[in-house]
């Protein structure tokens, strides 16, 4: 099913390209109608839309995996960069292959003279997407889990900490304990800071579970939480964590 945001993806897409081609079309016909026939040059009337059509198909699939990732709140930096490092490649790919055989280009010519544009054209379609597309995260009281086979939703209220494991970040209950694949960094992102904090660089606290805090004479410490558990404090992180809970000391 075509929803309204793919809609208005391939519409930006097709418009955008089209009124480009046309541009370049129109641009280069004008400036051989003006010059003598000496200086003329010449281009076929479908130059530019054999140099650029691919990006018509190529620019909404950026747009949905850009959203689908961000909607999903995991489009790190380094799968942004990747998706456009692989769309570049079939870019070029493409381009390289089509001029070989249509054109009988060199194709390391075809290269060194793609490569300014199509990094350029793919930093113009990320700039559209943030600037049009990209739509703004809703604010929800539960995040997903790793339950069994299964994934589930665990309410924020019901969390008393987190800690990351390897590649894995556990989620600690009353009773039980998740887990996700992810990073603690990705997972505080989708905290509310009034109600969650970190206290170490593995481990952030549900401040309604904190009893109270305990200071080590190293100037390390612990949170005791209301259930029994306890979980490390860093010094980086004691001020903060120390102005949070203003009634300990």
């Amino acid at each position: 099913m075509m929803t309204e945001q793919i809609k208005k993806e391939w519409l930006i897409s097709i418009a955008g390209w089209s009124a480009l081609i046309l541009f370049l079309t129109g641009t280069y016909e004008l400036y051989d109608y003006a010059m003598p026939a000496a200086q003329q040059i010449n281009n076929h009337p479908s130059w530019a839309l054999q140099e650029w059509g691919l990006w018509y198909v190529l620019t909404p699939i950026i747009f949905r995996l850009l959203h689908q990732y961000h909607s999903k709140q995991q489009l790190t930096h380094k799968r942004f960069i990747g998706i456009l490092a692989l769309m570049l490649c079939i870019s070029m790919t493409y381009q390289s292959i089509f001029d070989l055989f249509v054109f009988k280009d060199n194709i390391a010519y075809t290269l060194l003279y793609f490569a300014p544009s199509h990094p350029l054209v793919l930093f113009v379609i990320s700039f559209i997407w943030h600037t049009y597309l990209r739509t703004e995260l809703t604010q929800t009281s539960s995040i997903e889990v790793d339950s069994g086979s299964k994934k589930s939703r665990l309410c924020f209220d019901d969390i008393t900490h987190i800690n990351s494991a390897s590649n894995y970040v556990e989620f600690h209950t009353q009773e039980q304990q998740f887990l996700k694949r992810t990073t603690l960094k990705q997972v505080e992102q989708q905290l509310p800071d009034s109600q969650f904090i970190r206290t170490h660089r593995s481990h952030l606290v549900n401040l309604d579970y904190v009893e109270r805090i305990q200071i080590k004479p190293s100037g390390s410490g612990l949170v005791l939480l209301k259930n029994g558990q306890s979980v490390a404090l860093s010094k980086a992180f004691k001020p903060k964590v120390k102005a949070k809970l203003k009634n300990v000391a």
